[in-house]
């Protein structure tokens, strides 16, 4: 329970499609009259059954909150992977939660199925019995394929009871898709030998049988009959008119609401609850037809238009995110209406441009997102603002978006097969043409989000090359290079022109002494202990550079102390010196030339000035020492 309200997760796939859209309105519908919420976890791609189809987009499904969550209801057949359907499941069960696998079978569940064979076994019935047909021919799916693999055997059972015993060439594979059907359908053409129906196992593949058959003059169903399965949106704009077994999700929704009631109020009841399939006889088959209208073709092309507009906007926020140079002007890219009722959440190392996010062995979990997240985006303050999300939390806020008696949706943001983050939204309505923007949101902000972190990452490997480039890797002072391309650009500005500029010039003392006695390694550090006496000494936009073996020259612009700079060398040199416990001591010569800065600024001639001050201090304190 949350807020007072029982919270049903439902895992699912591609909530943009009809289908799915068509049951998440009509379910929303029925719960949220018994005071349910429902929670949404979608992916943007089925998995068609295969292991290796897992991606990372199964990441949202580790988002369910199960200490909130009173049900689980999965759409095993639309997520099209029985290792993810059962891991949610094992999940819920671990924690106590009804699991009810809607179009799917596990155990310890409530099954809610469409009895797709008694519903297939209908239509085959209804060519051989209505339309008296003699030579049948089914067009199954993918070979080998379960569901393919029972209808063949639907269709040897009924036409063995009209007397037709059953031949190979019967029989046609068209991949349950609209190219391999149609290359199926056209080798029929070419056998000679063309059957009174093509019976095809789903839709599509009978929208395309149709089309093709219409294009070499063969009419349907005048001399062939074409039926297709499962009752999709595009059979009515179909010139005929498919007919069709429609496994409706109006009444699977019923189902489904109805099972959760039963489940709260009576306790979990295991097993199979089955949902018949409806038949719509139509006039591919010589029916009548049936009462279901055409689409408002106007609305449809609205949309389409509406769809074209949305995706040139989000692929322009997608580049936008790419070039942006901080995460907050990535999230101020988002700022677009697509993106009302949007709120954006991403992994907290995204946030690190030092990490490789995308790399082999980063580390990045592909099944799951980190415990420390933060909000990227958030539609509802309007703040562009990168906030740390609290421990536990999906999302902020989250009682207020569940007082809304709309669904609220999470779907993952991926890049190159690795989870970035996630998008959680809630449209005020059901609308198909809001559910559309989710394949857009995800793949255009996944993309743009990939993109920037990727672009920032360069540009830190970048930073850290020319920093080799440029940086004595002793001292950590500009090499000759570095100074050189730095000073160019003072003069390059003018800004800085009629500045005083001051070069003190640093010599350690006895370098080649403390080698001979103490080793290089004791004048290595000798010579990076006056490096950091000198860069530490002169203020933060001075150019500090080895200029030689134990030289080192400092520009400082401006009005400053060189006295005071000077002393700040000496002082932390014998700071070092009492503290080291060393056997011998670190001194430098230091001296000093002032100038005037402007385009004629010859460095080599002003740094000769200074070291020829340096080699006065030198030997002033030589002869001292003598």
């Amino acid at each position: 329970m949350f807020c007072g309200k029982r919270i049903i997760a439902l895992c699912t796939s591609r909530v943009y499609d009809d289908q799915v859209n068509e049951f998440i309105t009509a379910l929303n519908g029925y719960i949220v009259e018994k005071g349910y919420r429902l929670f949404i976890y979608s992916i943007n791609n089925d998995m068609y059954w295969e292991e290796q189809n897992i991606n990372a987009g199964t990441a949202v499904y580790s988002l369910i909150d199960y200490d909130i969550t009173d049900a689980v209801v999965i759409m095993d057949e639309k997520i099209k992977s029985r290792i993810v359907s059962d891991g949610i499941a094992a999940a819920a069960r671990s924690h106590g939660i009804p699991v009810l696998m809607v179009d799917g079978s596990a155990e310890n569940a409530v099954n809610i199925c469409f009895d797709y064979e008694k519903g297939f076994e209908n239509i085959v019935r209804h060519v051989m019995e209505v339309h008296h047909v003699r030579k049948p021919h089914f067009m199954a799916g993918l070979k080998d394929n379960p569901f393919s693999d029972a209808r063949i055997g639907i269709f040897k059972r009924v036409i063995a009871e009209y007397g037709i015993e059953f031949n190979e060439n019967m029989l046609s594979y068209g991949d349950f898709w609209a190219k391999p059907a149609a290359e199926a359908a056209r080798r029929i053409i070419e056998s000679g030998d063309l059957p009174d129906a093509v019976i095809c196992a789903n839709d599509i593949m009978a929208i395309n049988v149709c089309g093709v058959f219409t294009e070499n003059g063969i009419k349907v169903p005048e001399q062939v009959i074409v039926t297709g399965f499962d009752g999709i949106a595009e059979i009515n704009l179909s010139s005929p008119k498919i007919s069709s077994v429609q496994c409706g999700s109006i009444p699977m929704a019923k189902a489904v609401s109805d099972a959760l009631t039963d489940c709260f109020e009576n306790g979990v009841k295991e097993g199979l609850r089955p949902v018949l399939p409806m038949l719509v006889p139509n006039a591919s088959c010589g029916c009548p037809g049936s009462e279901t209208s055409f689409p408002d073709l106007g609305r449809m092309n609205s949309g389409l238009y509406r769809y074209q507009d949305d995706m040139r906007l989000m692929f322009n926020v997608a580049e936008l995110i790419q070039m942006s140079n901080t995460p907050e002007m990535a999230a101020a890219c988002m700022h677009n209406y697509l993106m009302d009722g949007v709120c954006c959440i991403v992994n907290k190392s995204c946030l690190c441009r030092e990490k490789d996010y995308f790399a082999p062995g980063s580390g990045i979990s592909k099944q799951k997102f980190e415990d420390d997240r933060v909000i990227f985006y958030d539609s509802y303050t309007n703040s562009y603002d990168i906030k740390f999300l609290e421990k536990g939390e999906t999302v902020p806020d989250l009682q207020r978006m569940a007082e809304i008696p709309y669904p609220i949706n999470f779907c993952a943001l991926t890049y190159f097969d690795v989870p970035i983050g996630y998008i959680c939204f809630s449209y005020h309505g059901c609308d198909m043409t809001d559910y559309a923007k989710v394949f857009q949101l995800t793949t255009s902000l996944g993309i743009g989000l990939g993109g920037f972190l990727t672009r920032r990452h360069q540009q830190y490997l970048s930073e850290k090359v020319e920093e080799v480039y440029k940086n004595d890797h002793l001292t950590g002072l500009l090499n000759r290079n570095g100074f050189f391309a730095s000073l160019n650009k003072y003069i390059e500005d003018n800004s800085f022109y009629g500045q005083t500029v001051s070069i003190i010039s640093a010599d350690l003392d006895g370098l080649k002494s403390i080698n001979d006695n103490f080793g290089h390694d004791a004048g290595d550090l000798a010579i990076s202990t006056v490096a950091k006496a000198l860069k530490e000494s002169c203020p933060e936009n001075s150019l500090c550079v080895r200029s030689g073996g134990d030289e080192m020259i400092a520009l400082v612009f401006g009005e400053i102390s060189a006295e005071n700079i000077i002393s700040g060398i000496v002082s932390r040199l014998e700071k070092f010196n009492e503290n080291s416990g060393r056997e011998y001591k670190v001194k430098a010569s230091i001296g000093c030339f002032k100038e005037i800065f402007d385009g004629n600024f010859n460095f080599e001639k002003a740094a000769k000035i200074a070291d020829e001050e340096m080699y006065k201090n030198k030997n002033t304190r030589k002869n001292r020492t003598d």
